[in-house]
Protein backbone atom coordinates (compact mmCIF):
# COMPACT_ATOMS: atom_id res chain seq x y z
CA UNK A 1 0.00 0.00 0.00
CA UNK A 2 0.97 3.69 -0.31
CA UNK A 3 0.46 6.34 2.04
CA UNK A 4 -1.49 9.39 0.61
CA UNK A 5 -2.52 12.73 2.88
CA UNK A 6 -6.24 13.35 2.41
CA UNK A 7 -6.38 16.62 -0.10
CA UNK A 8 -9.41 18.20 1.98
CA UNK A 9 -8.37 17.52 5.63
CA UNK A 10 -4.61 16.38 5.35
CA UNK A 11 -4.73 13.23 7.46
CA UNK A 12 -2.47 10.62 5.93
CA UNK A 13 -3.44 7.03 5.64
CA UNK A 14 -2.74 4.23 3.59
CA UNK A 15 -4.33 4.32 0.17
CA UNK A 16 -6.62 1.42 -0.53
CA UNK A 17 -7.98 1.62 -4.30
CA UNK A 18 -11.03 -0.68 -3.29
CA UNK A 19 -11.61 1.77 -0.28
CA UNK A 20 -10.69 5.48 -1.59
CA UNK A 21 -12.54 7.13 1.38
CA UNK A 22 -10.44 9.44 3.90
CA UNK A 23 -10.87 7.55 7.24
CA UNK A 24 -10.86 10.90 8.99
CA UNK A 25 -13.36 13.21 7.14
CA UNK A 26 -14.34 10.89 4.96
CA UNK A 27 -14.10 12.66 1.93
CA UNK A 28 -13.34 10.57 -1.77
CA UNK A 29 -9.47 10.65 -2.44
CA UNK A 30 -8.14 10.20 -5.90
CA UNK A 31 -5.55 7.54 -6.28
CA UNK A 32 -1.82 8.39 -6.24
CA UNK A 33 -0.35 9.44 -8.96
CA UNK A 34 2.27 6.96 -10.01
CA UNK A 35 5.69 8.00 -8.87
CA UNK A 36 7.62 9.58 -11.40
CA UNK A 37 11.62 9.04 -11.39
CA UNK A 38 13.49 11.89 -10.34
CA UNK A 39 14.02 13.78 -14.06
CA UNK A 40 18.05 13.33 -14.20
CA UNK A 41 19.91 16.80 -14.94
CA UNK A 42 21.14 15.89 -18.57
CA UNK A 43 24.62 15.68 -17.59
CA UNK A 44 27.02 18.84 -19.81
CA UNK A 45 30.27 16.59 -20.91
CA UNK A 46 32.59 17.23 -18.75
CA UNK A 47 35.58 19.39 -20.98
CA UNK A 48 38.66 16.79 -22.09
CA UNK A 49 42.02 18.52 -21.42
CA UNK A 50 43.59 19.80 -24.61
CA UNK A 51 45.57 16.97 -26.26
CA UNK A 52 48.62 17.41 -27.49
CA UNK A 53 48.39 19.49 -31.38
CA UNK A 54 47.97 16.83 -34.17
CA UNK A 55 49.02 19.62 -36.69
CA UNK A 56 52.26 21.45 -37.12
CA UNK A 57 54.06 24.71 -39.29
CA UNK A 58 57.49 24.22 -39.27
CA UNK A 59 59.51 27.55 -40.01
CA UNK A 60 63.12 28.15 -41.07
CA UNK A 61 64.45 30.39 -38.85
CA UNK A 62 66.74 33.48 -40.63
CA UNK A 63 70.13 34.94 -39.66
CA UNK A 64 68.04 38.45 -38.99
CA UNK A 65 65.69 36.02 -36.67
CA UNK A 66 62.48 35.98 -39.21
CA UNK A 67 61.07 32.74 -40.11
CA UNK A 68 59.43 31.23 -43.42
CA UNK A 69 56.91 28.59 -43.55
CA UNK A 70 58.84 25.14 -45.10
CA UNK A 71 56.13 22.78 -44.32
CA UNK A 72 52.61 21.63 -42.36
CA UNK A 73 52.56 18.59 -40.55
CA UNK A 74 49.76 16.74 -39.98
CA UNK A 75 49.29 13.43 -37.72
CA UNK A 76 47.67 10.67 -40.03
CA UNK A 77 49.30 12.52 -42.96
CA UNK A 78 52.59 11.32 -44.81
CA UNK A 79 55.84 11.99 -43.49
CA UNK A 80 57.74 15.93 -44.61
CA UNK A 81 60.53 15.68 -45.91
CA UNK A 82 62.97 18.20 -46.24
CA UNK A 83 66.24 18.80 -48.28
CA UNK A 84 68.66 20.98 -49.84
CA UNK A 85 66.30 21.77 -52.63
CA UNK A 86 63.48 22.88 -49.89
CA UNK A 87 65.09 24.64 -47.89
CA UNK A 88 68.16 26.15 -50.05
CA UNK A 89 66.49 29.59 -49.88
CA UNK A 90 66.91 29.89 -45.92
CA UNK A 91 70.17 28.76 -45.48
CA UNK A 92 72.59 30.74 -44.01
CA UNK A 93 75.54 29.67 -45.74
CA UNK A 94 76.71 26.71 -47.94
CA UNK A 95 73.44 25.17 -48.42
CA UNK A 96 75.10 22.56 -50.75
CA UNK A 97 76.37 20.83 -47.29
CA UNK A 98 72.68 20.00 -46.66
CA UNK A 99 71.41 16.74 -48.46
CA UNK A 100 68.71 15.86 -50.88
CA UNK A 101 66.85 14.07 -48.07
CA UNK A 102 68.16 15.82 -44.85
CA UNK A 103 65.08 15.52 -42.21
CA UNK A 104 61.47 14.15 -42.09
CA UNK A 105 58.94 15.39 -39.37
CA UNK A 106 55.59 13.71 -38.27
CA UNK A 107 53.04 13.92 -36.09
CA UNK A 108 52.49 10.96 -33.55
CA UNK A 109 49.79 11.22 -31.03
CA UNK A 110 50.02 14.65 -31.30
CA UNK A 111 53.67 15.19 -30.55
CA UNK A 112 56.18 16.54 -33.79
CA UNK A 113 58.97 14.04 -33.91
CA UNK A 114 62.02 14.61 -36.63
CA UNK A 115 64.57 12.27 -38.15
CA UNK A 116 67.76 12.39 -39.99
CA UNK A 117 68.35 8.66 -41.27
CA UNK A 118 71.57 9.33 -42.01
CA UNK A 119 72.65 13.24 -44.01
CA UNK A 120 76.09 13.71 -44.72
CA UNK A 121 76.11 16.62 -42.22
CA UNK A 122 73.70 15.87 -40.07
CA UNK A 123 71.42 16.75 -37.90
CA UNK A 124 71.25 18.48 -34.27
CA UNK A 125 68.26 18.36 -31.59
CA UNK A 126 69.70 19.98 -28.48
CA UNK A 127 73.31 19.74 -28.95
CA UNK A 128 73.04 15.62 -30.17
CA UNK A 129 73.27 14.83 -33.54
CA UNK A 130 70.16 12.35 -34.49
CA UNK A 131 71.69 10.78 -37.31
CA UNK A 132 70.23 6.97 -37.59
CA UNK A 133 68.39 7.46 -33.85
CA UNK A 134 64.82 7.52 -35.22
CA UNK A 135 62.11 9.63 -34.77
CA UNK A 136 63.31 12.23 -32.25
CA UNK A 137 60.99 14.35 -30.38
CA UNK A 138 61.05 18.31 -31.56
CA UNK A 139 58.69 20.05 -28.46
CA UNK A 140 57.45 23.64 -29.78
CA UNK A 141 60.13 26.08 -29.41
CA UNK A 142 63.23 23.89 -29.85
CA UNK A 143 65.61 23.62 -32.43
CA UNK A 144 66.95 21.13 -34.87
CA UNK A 145 70.15 22.89 -36.12
CA UNK A 146 71.41 21.37 -39.82
CA UNK A 147 75.14 20.81 -40.74
CA UNK A 148 76.82 21.96 -37.45
CA UNK A 149 75.35 22.53 -34.25
CA UNK A 150 78.34 25.41 -33.52
CA UNK A 151 77.36 27.13 -37.18
CA UNK A 152 74.14 25.50 -38.42
CA UNK A 153 73.46 25.92 -42.49
CA UNK A 154 69.99 26.26 -41.05
CA UNK A 155 67.81 26.31 -37.72
CA UNK A 156 64.31 24.99 -37.98
CA UNK A 157 61.37 25.44 -35.32
CA UNK A 158 58.09 24.25 -35.35
CA UNK A 159 54.83 25.55 -33.48
CA UNK A 160 51.33 23.67 -33.29
CA UNK A 161 48.21 25.29 -34.86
Amino acid sequence: MVKVKCPFCGYEFDYDPNNPYCPNCGSVVPPPQPQQPPQATPQQPTPQPRLAASRYVVYAVKQDGSRGKVAEVVEGGPEVVLGRYELYSYAWRDPDTMSRVHVRFVVRNGKLYVRDDGSTNGTYVDGQDIRGKGEVELPPGKEALLVNPKAPVIKLVAEPI
